[in-house]
């Protein structure tokens, strides 16, 4: 308690200064010039207090490994069991996605324009669609068989948003998974959060353990059970990546 009012005490003191200031620029008691370096001050504290914490964008490629300096699993499973509560698995993957691309950082692991996602590989950044990021085809109709042939099984295998899933996602499903409420969810909330957590999540499909690295007709018959969950799991990373407020649990 005594942390938690020191905190306290630490932000109010902070909107007292800041408020100072504002105070000065609205009453017009500063010259223009000392007008401008008080607005120009009162921006940076602004900009400075809310990307407190947040962290430079590591040196390697942000889909390629674990950043060990995140520590927010604890904190993300809790959320996830409140969305698990409210029987939202695409809004939590939503979620997800928005925080860790946009409050994690100093600046985003992976921005979007010109109809490409730019994706941070430790010194610049490198375009890639929506299909060769995450195998996601709006216009493909027909999903059975959802790989046709051993080169398109090739491709979905090293797809590179499933390191996000083997990265961030899994360690928070396995912390999860340690709540006695994880038993309570739904098999559809459970399913869905699963499948980016690759073999390691020990997902059961049809009597087949699900994995990215599956030969092509076991990875055709488990599509086969949860092609639609699994187009609307890939669109949730697309709406987190894309979205401009970050989703809430019921």
């Amino acid at each position: 308690m005594q942390e938690i009012a020191s905190k306290l005490e630490e932000v109010l003191v902070r909107l007292e200064s800041l408020d100072d200031k504002m105070c000065k620029l609205v009453m017009g008691e500063t010259s223009k010039k000392e007008k401008n370096a008080l607005r120009r001050q009162y921006y940076r504290e602004r900009r400075a207090e809310a990307f407190k914490g947040r962290m430079k964008l590591p040196d390697f490629g942000i889909l390629q490994r674990k950043d060990r300096r995140l520590q927010k699993v604890e904190e993300w499973a809790g959320m996830g069991l409140r969305f698990g509560k409210a029987d939202r698995p695409a809004a939590f993957i939503s979620w997800l996605v928005y925080v860790w691309n946009n409050e994690c950082y100093l600046k985003k692991p992976i921005t979007f324009s010109g109809s490409a996602f730019r994706i941070w590989n430790g010194s610049c950044r490198h375009a890639l669609g929506a299909g060769d990021l995450m195998h996601y085809y709006r216009k493909r109709i027909k999903m059975v068989p959802f790989l046709r042939n051993e080169a398109e099984r090739q491709d979905f295998s090293t797809r590179p948003w499933w390191g996000w899933g083997s990265y961030v996602l899994r360690p928070v499903i396995e912390e999860m998974k340690e709540s006695e409420l994880w038993a309570t969810f739904s098999e559809r909330f459970k399913t869905m959060v699963q499948l980016l957590g690759g073999g390691l999540c020990e997902l059961e499909i049809g009597g087949t353990c699900w994995d990215f690295n599956e030969e092509l007709p076991a990875i055709n018959n488990m599509m086969k059970r949860v092609a639609p969950t699994w187009i609307t799991l890939i669109e949730a990373c697309l709406t987190g990546l894309r979205a401009a407020e970050c989703p809430q649990p019921s």
